[in-house]
């Protein structure tokens, strides 16, 4: 029997090239993961001023966000598989490349479907965060290794916090094109730090592509994904949802039943299958769908006017401003993750940051008229929430066999993304439900009873987290 508990974390890594030390691979890795992970926030201000440019609803302009999410969550295992073949660093330049060729074109979009081919171009991105930790797993070893798995799961909630201010100063100042320029700017910074910092990894086994496995999880995720973040405005009931989410099982039923047949899978569903791991992606549902219930609450809270009664009449820059501190926190967070891990255990750890996060949710649920109270406990949400995610992706490089590390992180990035996918229209679901069976607009108890759910959820996922193995 495949054993369940963590591979201790000192396992032995590769050494860096010459002249590359852990510092400058570690950097550049992270400039990598931020440029990804400010793409995924970065047009949130911009979507009235898409939907004035193009003549579109708000339905459609939401489209420029999903496509980048519905991308990523196919991209990430496929690509962190081909690392695992091919070498991570050849894939990540390949993935970087993508990147910015999606920026270019968005920018330059005349049309809102080429502008939605540069996003899902752009999506490919999301691949950069499995293959950075695959790398940072070959080419460091011990407290080195924890302590760049911290730095990297930091950065990415740094980044998605961060550009909602960054996008918010772009679109009052400039215009919407300059977003996809900062984007592919930043892009090519990565590739010229990856070039100059990453060291080559030994390629893996050679192997055919397993083109059955890779045609039915992108089949599985997309219909999965698209039922999840069309269901509001289509209907959870509908024809369409439904026949989508039967094809999602279809079709990821069929994944399972092929991957155990073939010699070389995609995914190795045997090694998903592990307790330890299974139980830590389960995890990461509850880490990727807090947050978004207040990325969709909070900017409609604080820029409701205060004429209702509640709300701080902000701008969207003001607003960006008010929840960088909890974006610093997630930061901050992934980088206080390593030094509990190693004086407690991981299964501690992931306890207190649910604990955390579920402290901040009931916080603002209490108090959601006071802007102290908002930025305060919001923070203390993006301080468990960093320290969650750099607990998951701890573990998942510690249980994952070594030749399998980039994929299993990409599968766990998927769970991510549908908990994040989840979180969008529940909330908006919440709020306007509420606002309907009271006055048909936005009330103080809608966004009190979005909050507490926040903090059920927290809780659950506390429960959840006392299964993981107690190993440091």
């Amino acid at each position: 029997m495949p054993h369940t508990a963590p591979t201790p974390i000192h396992a032995q890594a590769e050494s860096p090239a010459a002249g590359r030390g852990p510092r400058g691979l570690v950097f550049a890795l992270a400039i990598g993961v931020l440029s990804f992970s400010m793409m995924q926030t970065l047009l949130v201000p911009a979507i009235p001023t898409f939907m004035a440019e193009f003549g579109i609803d708000a339905s459609l302009a939401g489209w420029i966000l999903t496509s980048y999410l519905l991308c990523g969550a196919v991209a990430a295992p496929i690509l962190g598989s081909l690392g695992d073949r091919y070498g991570h660093r050849r894939i990540l330049l390949a993935t970087l490349g993508t990147f910015v060729a999606g920026g270019v074109l968005a920018a330059l979009a005349p049309t809102l479907p080429v502008l939605l081919v540069g996003r899902v171009l752009q999506g490919a991105s999301t691949a950069t965060f499995p293959l950075a930790l695959a790398i940072v797993r070959r080419h460091t070893a011990g407290d080195a290794q924890r302590s760049a798995t911290g730095w990297l799961s930091g950065t990415m909630g740094l980044g998605a916090g961060a550009a909602l201010v960054v996008g918010g100063v772009i679109v009052e100042t400039l215009s919407w094109h300059w977003l996809f320029v900062t984007g592919a700017a930043m892009g090519v910074l990565s590739i010229a730090l990856a070039v100059i910092f990453v060291p080559a990894s030994q390629r893996g086994q050679a192997a055919r592509t397993d083109w059955p496995g890779t045609a039915l999880l992108t089949v599985g995720l997309l219909a999965l994904l698209l039922a999840i973040s069309q269901g509001g405005s289509w209907g959870w009931g509908s024809a369409a949802v439904l026949g989508l989410l039967a094809a999602a099982v279809a079709a990821l039923t069929a994944l399972v039943l092929v991957e155990r047949r073939t010699p070389a899978p995609l995914i190795d569903v045997r090694t998903l299958a592990r307790p330890a791991l299974a139980i830590t992606n389960g995890l990461t549902l509850f880490l990727g769908f807090i947050p978004y219930l207040f990325y969709v609450g909070l900017p409609v809270l604080l820029q409701a006017d205060p004429a209702a009664g509640f709300g701080q009449g902000f701008t969207v820059t003001q607003t960006g401003i008010a929840l960088l501190p909890g974006a610093i926190l997630v930061f901050l967070g992934g980088r206080f993750a390593p030094w509990l891990i190693g004086r407690t255990s991981s299964k501690l750890t992931a306890l207190l940051a649910l604990a955390v996060m579920g402290v901040g949710s009931l916080g603002v649920a209490l108090a959601p008229q006071s802007l102290t109270v908002i930025v305060v406990f919001f923070a203390l949400v993006g301080l468990g929430n960093g320290i969650g995610f750099a607990v998951v992706s701890d573990l998942v490089a510690s249980i994952a066999p070594r030749a399998e590390i980039a994929a299993a992180l990409g599968v766990n990035g998927v769970l991510r993304t549908v908990g994040s996918a989840l979180g969008a229209p529940i909330s908006t679901s919440v709020l306007t439900s509420v606002a309907v069976a009271t006055t048909g607009a936005s009330t103080l108890g809608s966004f009190t009873a979005l909050f507490v759910i926040g903090a059920v959820v927290s809780g659950a996922g506390a429960l959840f987290s006392l299964a993981l193995p107690a190993q440091r």
